[in-house]
């Protein structure tokens, strides 16, 4: 049923970096010595997931649970592939997550960096400039090769997902996601300078909304990939 990744030790490897049990190396990460590349203006990508019901979906769209969103915008429905790389989890057990996304309208190669967080409730710098890329991940590897496609890295996964977009409250982004190997999770986000403060103003709107915003564990795109691919 599912593609077999080429290094299968691989795949053992990363389900078991994203389970609940273990946590990734994260030393280069802390604030104090993890410099953003756009530093002079530091916008983070703050999220919380979250496990939502598709019996809920409708009700939420309709914003008709109790008490109702201040406000509910529907941005539409997208579809995008992502493409992760690495070698060896020598990326990912540094916090780093190289990732080639493809839609329709383009195709963007990014590296998301955990400044914070675990797995359900983190902050990450996103980046896509191809020279501030390189400058992250070439002292992860010796022989570095800029040159080579993908940087001379391997496919970790590869996955295709449905994406429904919302804003609610006139400043929180809401995002349902569905793959195509049946997974299915919720993220609020909120792009903003100060992590700590996102975090808490997100954890007070979810809470707000009890109906939608179900408590219980979470496990992200990547996660679950890696332990459909362990376990096919």
């Amino acid at each position: 049923m599912f593609a077999q990744l080429t290094h299968s030790q691989q795949a053992t490897d990363l389900a078991y970096l994203y389970s609940s049990n273990h946590q990734p190396k994260l030393d280069i990460l802390n604030s104090s010595s993890y410099k953003s590349p756009m530093a002079a203006k530091r916008l983070l990508e703050v999220e919380s997931k979250f496990v939502f019901k598709p019996s809920s979906v409708a009700k939420f769209q309709a914003n008709g649970g109790s008490p109702a969103f201040e406000r509910l915008e529907a941005l539409g429905t997208h579809k995008f592939t992502d493409t992760y790389f690495d070698h060896r989890d020598v990326l990912s057990n540094n916090g780093i997550w190289l990732r080639q996304r493809k839609n329709k309208q383009s195709t963007v190669l990014e590296a998301k960096v955990r400044i914070s967080g675990n797995f359900a409730r983190s902050t990450f710098d996103e980046i896509t400039d191809r020279q501030a890329i390189t400058n992250l991940i070439r002292p992860h590897f010796p022989h570095f090769n800029e040159g080579r496609e993908n940087f001379g890295l391997q496919i970790l996964a590869k996955f295709m997902t449905t994406r429904q977009d919302f804003r609610a409250d006139g400043k929180f982004g809401i995002m349902l996601d569905y793959t195509d190997f049946g997974h299915s999770v919720g993220e609020v986000e909120l792009m903003a300078e100060d992590e700590e403060r996102a975090h808490r103003e997100i954890d007070a709107f979810m809470a707000q909304y009890p109906w939608f915003f179900e408590k219980g564990k979470t496990e992200g795109k990547l996660a679950a990939y890696c332990r459909l691919r362990e376990n096919d």
